[in-house]
């Protein structure tokens, strides 16, 4: 599996390390701990790019093919809340 990094480019998943699956709820906090719901084709996960630039990353993956969909910083992600 490939993954773009937003600052190394695109590189082979064994430079990442997989860190934590997200919960798929929009909201307050509380609803996003206490309301998960789990997705059947897409898993929202949190990836650290360790052999590379060590950022975080928010991966967006359709489990059915293991196919990349979306890949944004987590910086930018907090930036934007």
């Amino acid at each position: 599996m490939l993954i773009r990094c937003p600052f190394c480019g695109e590189r082979e998943a064994a430079e990442f390390q997989f860190r934590i699956t997200l919960p798929d709820v929009a909201g307050t906090a509380a609803e996003r701990l206490y309301l998960r719901r789990a997705d059947p084709q897409r898993s929202v996960e949190h990836w650290q790019h360790v052999a590379g630039c060590q950022m975080w990353l928010e991966l967006t993956r359709d489990l059915m093919s293991g196919a990349v969909l979306a890949v944004s910083a987590e910086l930018t992600r907090r930036e934007r809340e």
